[in-house]
């Protein structure tokens, strides 16, 4: 007889911390996109797009299911959004 797959346990969150990662990382974009239009040369330009896209590519592989990885996420997208504002 076969055995019945169980699904994953779910884990109760509020799921504002899934937003509140997608609008840091809408954020951060925004910073890459301006790069992008201001850069001084088309080297500086191509890596801020690519940068960019790599972003909204790696946002968009984050499951809403996991809570752990939304944190870490949110973390490393904010400290990447500080460390381009101290740069600017």
């Amino acid at each position: 007889m076969a055995k019945a797959s169980v699904a994953p346990e779910l884990v109760d969150f509020d799921p504002m911390v899934y937003d509140i990662m997608r609008e840091t990382a809408t954020e951060l974009r925004g910073e890459y996109i301006w790069l992008s239009d201001h850069a001084g040369t088309a080297a500086e330009r191509d890596a801020a797009t690519t940068a960019h896209i790599a972003l909204w590519q790696d946002v968009n592989n984050v499951s809403g299911r996991d809570l752990a990885m939304i944190e870490a996420k949110t973390a490393e997208y904010r400290s990447r959004l500080r460390q381009l504002r101290a740069t600017a």
